[in-house]
């Protein structure tokens, strides 16, 4: 009796702020769990992508040699030789990218009857080491991984909004989970059990505590993934975080960079080496992977870009523009292509947003605390359902086989 009246008392001190909060985390927790376990789950999976491709794409890799990568010229060259041999004699090179050493390099055509191929080359012998014209099991498999994480395999337009949705709904259902843990009393027990995993109890006692304890020391990562993630979703976010961080207006306009059309062009033989030779000289050879797309018009120009690192992250990256006739560098055409270092604290943290979300911001260490973050953050919705059900209909079929 006395324990009865103690939980009736307990219970009605309750305020209604923390009323509300449960209440929502029950039932915003329960709408919008399936979503939140599908996107959770496979940006897990996505984590790893460029550590599967290292064991599946072995053409991407070659040894490294201590000599110069060939230029562009000769590489196309040793292409459109390969061509030949498969009676390809139309083709139109639209982008080339040379990686740190120890990469292959690869060169994307396009074919006739709207075919494209991506070729994969040894930077210094020119050796064809393969010709890709469809995706690899690998990279279907990770596409298919991404669409679930993005869209939930349905349509852009829809699946997009539906996930940036729940998104929403899971940060306010994490903040609520956290007033809901949070102790009412700071006894001894109370700090033990809010912070301590009771690796032996029941399996009910422990699914409550891998919902309560982990989800609290999970939280603060599983929130910077999924504030990170509405980014690509709504654009009113994206514009409004970038205005918190930055105090600008985030504009992205493009304004085509154009090319002098007053000089006479074909002044230079192998345009692609003269641009090849201005990045080695700018960047010294320090660079994780250079990519030139190839102007089809006259009046557009060469346009690089230079990825610092591993060649991977996207924050740290660098746009140049070249004047196809002159070869003169021309201004970046949309406000984000600014160089990293020129950037504010809060510019390169927004630049920073896709490198935090999918963990490769630091390397190995980040990528592991964001997999088991992800990993986390599903299981929170299973753990969540069990101890609503239990608690909803538990506690009446218990009773039902003791009355029995």
């Amino acid at each position: 009796m006395l324990t009865a009246i103690k939980k009736r008392s307990s219970k009605a001190k309750k305020s209604n702020f923390r009323k509300v909060s449960e209440w929502l985390h029950l039932w915003l927790g329960l709408t919008s769990g399936i979503i939140v376990f599908i996107v959770c789950f496979t940006g897990g999976l996505w984590v790893w992508r460029y550590e599967v491709w290292r064991y599946t794409e072995k053409h991407w890799f070659v040894k490294a040699q201590h000599k110069p990568y060939l230029p562009p010229s000769q590489l196309v060259a040793r292409s459109r030789a390969y061509f030949k041999t498969q009676h390809i004699t139309n083709d139109t090179l639209t982008s080339l990218k040379y990686w740190k050493p120890g990469r292959s390099v690869t060169l994307n055509f396009d074919l006739p009857k709207h075919q494209q191929a991506e070729i994969y080359l040894n930077p210094y012998t020119g050796e064809v080491l393969k010709d890709q014209r469809e995706q690899s099991a690998a990279d279907e498999f990770f596409l298919f991984v991404r669409a679930g994480h993005r869209f939930l395999w349905l349509p852009k337009k829809i699946g997009s909004p539906v996930v940036g949705s729940a998104c929403i709904i899971f940060v306010i259902t994490m903040i609520t989970g956290l007033i809901w843990w949070y102790p009412t009393k700071w006894t001894k027990k109370a700090v033990k059990d809010s912070f301590t995993v009771k690796w032996r109890a029941k399996w009910k006692r422990l699914n409550i505590d891998i919902h309560n304890v982990i989800g609290f020391y999970a939280v603060l990562f599983v929130l910077a993934l999924t504030l990170s993630g509405i980014f690509f979703s709504f654009e009113w976010f994206k514009k409004g975080a970038y205005q918190v961080l930055t105090w600008k207006t985030l504009s992205e306009k493009q304004i085509d960079s154009v090319s002098d059309n007053t000089v006479s062009q074909g002044r230079f033989a192998h345009p692609e080496d003269v641009v090849w030779n201005k990045l080695m000289m700018k960047y010294d050879g320090a660079f994780g992977s250079i990519s030139i797309n190839i102007p089809q018009k006259s009046s557009f120009a060469y346009e690089t870009t230079v990825y610092f690192g591993d060649g991977t992250l996207l924050y740290n990256r660098a746009v140049n523009y070249f004047d196809q006739n002159t070869m003169q560098v021309l201004p970046p055409v949309m406000q984000h292509q600014q160089p990293y270092e020129k950037l504010s604290a809060g510019e390169k943290l927004f630049r920073m947003n896709f490198d935090i979300h999918t963990g490769q911001i630091l390397g190995l260490p980040t990528k592991i605390m964001a997999f088991f973050a992800c990993i986390i953050g599903a299981s929170m919705p299973i753990t969540g359902f069990i101890i609503w059900y239990n608690r909803k209909w538990g506690r009446s079929k218990r009773k039902m086989r003791e009355t029995n």
